[in-house]
């Protein structure tokens, strides 16, 4: 009995990291398509955090990102990036020069 709990509780950790990759990748394609679509240099995209935040009126389980990205080639700036699962929720860019 103890080896099925051991095993089920093996693939749920495996389930669970497959996930986080394939977020992973999915946030890092939607950063560089935004980034493309705003006329911006895309430099990184690292994972920032998860939590319970409200999204479209109802409280969701998101991830944040952050996406780090260049509009002139010497200057650093942070994007905020939050997925929904696989899907964007939302994409905050700050105020950079053009």
């Amino acid at each position: 009995m103890s080896t099925i709990w051991f095993l089920l509780l093996l693939v749920s950790l495996v389930y669970g990291f497959w996930l986080q990759r394939k977020q992973d990748e999915r946030a890092v394609h939607l950063a560089k398509q935004l980034c493309r679509q705003h006329q911006l240099q895309f430099l990184e995209c690292g994972r920032h955090g998860h939590r319970f935040a409200r999204v479209n009126g109802r409280r969701r389980w998101v991830t944040y990102f952050q996406v780090d990205f260049s509009s002139d080639g010497e200057s650093r700036y942070q994007a905020e990036l939050v997925l929904q699962g696989l899907h964007l929720a939302q994409f905050t860019l700050p105020p950079h020069r053009i």
